[in-house]
């Protein structure tokens, strides 16, 4: 990896030096990955700074120098997303938001005809969110489900 990297205003936390997780990419192997770090303008208001490049604007055109902080290396997408697939196995796969008005919502939408049901608009509309707005994680997401379900390795030892 390089020392130069890349985020999106929008992934910036709301206070500068605020420890987070955000989306980052290396601007040498154009990696994407979610760091634990801490993020500021001022070079120092950080123990270990490296240069951050924030882009902004309707294109992301403008950019903006600022500086991260990485709090410890958190894996990569793809990594920890292999590890969220294999302990998922062995988990319920009932999402729960408990918010009342969301079921609210969510039932107009299936008595309005627009969903066969809340599980399916619940379904529909996270999918529709995460392309949106984090289209990465889901091909990357994509590339490692192809990838755990077609393991003849994994298979094998599962069979036994």
């Amino acid at each position: 990896m390089s020392n130069t990297y890349i985020t999106a205003e929008k992934h910036l936390p709301d206070a500068e030096g605020t420890e987070t997780v955000l989306q980052v990419r290396d601007a040498e192997t154009k990696q994407i990955f979610h760091p634990r770090a801490r993020v500021a303008k001022d070079p120092t208001e950080l123990e270990q700074p490296e240069p951050l490049s924030v882009v902004k604007g309707p294109h992301e055109t403008t950019r903006e120098q600022w500086y991260i902080e990485f709090v410890d290396e958190t894996d990569d997408i793809e990594t920890r997303l292999e590890t969220l697939l294999e302990d998922q196995q062995e988990r319920s796969n009932v999402v729960n938001t408990r918010s009342s008005d969301l079921c609210v919502l969510l039932r107009y939408l299936v008595d309005d005809g627009r969903y066969d049901s809340t599980a399916a608009a619940a379904r529909s509309l996270l999918f529709a969110g995460l392309a949106d707005e984090h289209p990465s994680v889901l091909e990357t997401y994509a590339d490692c489900k192809a990838a755990y379900e077609s393991d003849p390795l994994r298979e094998a030892l599962e069979t036994e």
